[in-house]
């Protein structure tokens, strides 16, 4: 989640900001800002409780001359709007700014014309029959995890691991346990760097030797590094030609089908990069949560440990509901427009919120509680009332990835032990993704199966 600072919103746009959307004051001087940064999940959920379905969030000093407010948009069809408009609003943020300076043009950062040629080369790698494909895989690394000695354990470890190993595997066919370490290590510290970035209300060029500047670029070069070196040593069995059934060797074949054109060298580092991160770390919050909503609810735990897929399926949606990774998206309002009837000026940063909409009572009766039936047979709610992959054209490219490797690591380690969380709650952390801000303890109990020594 990041949000536009006001001194970049009044380069974009013009006009009086929407004063007829309520929200907090906060601070004469920041707004809101050091509330957000505090506690940006539950001032977001309070904002939402006490002003309704559009908030507007003062960010920075509060001169009007600097630029129209944010404005959160809650409701389905707001976020609806929001989401599948990419014309009237955009991504051109600080926000995703600094991430391609953290983690280059790849998917998830480009945009325009360079974002659809991406997306138009990379989308077949990851059909749904495509990534059917890797189903193996996930399973023989979820079986590693099921061969875990019963005891204590830190499930976020235990997660970051198996999707670390998975991704590594389908990206490169090959094991990435020696960088699993300084991924670890990195990914919350790039994640901490960037929000903190995106939300200077004076960000200064990279190129000046201020120390977070050079702390910055040293973590998005040790990254690359990382990439480099599994890259250089894969040189030697990928040829380009394809003739693996590797990630990899797919990047360096894909063409644009519409222009025939491939992937440059540096294009393919920033989407290996882009994949080994994102695929993990995303998946690895989203079971995290999950097993520990689980070992908090052992009646609905004993019920998917019998391995009925649309229930182990609805399990994994409904702690992504309750736990989404991607948090909080932005946009930008390109041009002046209106959300519910409320006037939306050109350059007002526009928020919206998985963790406040999948909490809508409107769409979510009871919507603390962890109810996986809500995602069993039919419903009415509305399309955007849940969006945990994102929306329109720009949704995550690997949900089918994501929930293939979850279903499976579910079912199987389940089928071995009984989840027990320890902890009543969880402190988080949300930064670029939702992260816990320390270990989720848990045991693991063996289950006696018939026939089969445990």
């Amino acid at each position: 989640m990041i949000f536009m600072t006001t001194t970049e919103s009044a380069a974009t746009g013009s006009g009086a900001p929407p004063a007829a959307i309520p929200g907090p004051a906060g601070s004469r001087l920041l707004g809101m800002a050091s509330a957000l940064r505090r506690d940006l999940l539950g001032t977001m959920l309070d904002g939402f409780h006490r002003y309704g379905d559009l908030v507007t969030y003062r960010i920075g000093p509060r001169w009007e001359r600097l630029g129209p407010p944010a404005v959160a948009v809650h409701h389905p069809d707001g976020v609806r709007q929001v989401l599948t408009n990419p014309q009237v609003f955009g991504r051109r943020t600080a926000g995703f700014e600094v991430l391609t300076e953290m983690l280059g043009a790849g998917l998830l950062t480009s945009d325009g014309d360079l974002w659809k040629r991406q997306r138009r080369t990379l989308q077949p790698l990851f059909t749904p029959r495509r990534v059917t494909g890797y189903t193996d895989l996930m399973t023989a690394e979820a079986e590693r995890v099921a061969r875990h000695r019963p005891g204590a354990v830190d499930l976020h470890q235990l997660m970051q691991v198996y999707t670390l190993r998975v991704v590594g595997r389908a990206l490169f066919g090959d094991e990435v346990d020696d960088v699993v370490p300084d991924l670890q290590r990195l990914v919350p510290l790039a994640s901490d760097l960037s929000l903190a970035r995106s939300m200077q209300i004076l960000r200064l060029p990279l190129d000046y030797p201020t120390p977070r500047n050079r702390r910055f670029r040293r973590v998005s070069a040790e990254m690359y590094a990382i990439v480099d070196r599994i890259l250089a040593r894969r040189a030697g069995v990928v040829d380009g030609s394809g003739a693996g059934d590797d990630m990899l060797s797919r990047l360096r074949a894909a063409r644009d089908p519409e222009t025939g054109q491939p992937l440059s060298a540096q294009e393919i580092r920033d989407q290996v990069l882009v994949f080994l991160l994102a695929g993990h770390e995303t998946t690895a919050g989203a079971l995290t949560f999950t097993l520990h909503l689980l070992g908090r609810h052992p009646e609905i735990q004993e019920r998917v440990a019998t391995g009925d897929p649309d229930l182990v399926r609805a399990t994994v949606l409904e702690g992504m509901r309750l736990y989404p990774p991607a948090h909080t998206t932005e946009r930008r309002a390109s041009v002046d427009t209106e959300i519910a009837g409320h006037r939306i000026v050109r350059g007002t940063p526009v928020l919206v919120s998985p963790w406040v909409t999948h909490r809508h009572p409107g769409c979510w009766p009871d919507p603390e509680r962890f109810d996986p039936e809500r995602f069993l047979g039919e419903h009415d709610r509305p399309r955007y009332a849940y969006f945990p992959f994102g929306g329109g054209p720009r949704s995550c490219i690997g949900e089918h990835f994501a929930m293939l490797e979850a279903t499976v690591l579910l079912g199987t380690l389940l089928a071995r032990y009984r989840v027990e969380s320890l902890d009543a709650r969880m402190r988080l952390e949300p930064l670029i993704t939702l992260r816990p801000a320390e270990p989720v303890r848990a045991v693991l109990h063996a289950r006696q199966a018939a026939g089969r020594s445990t």
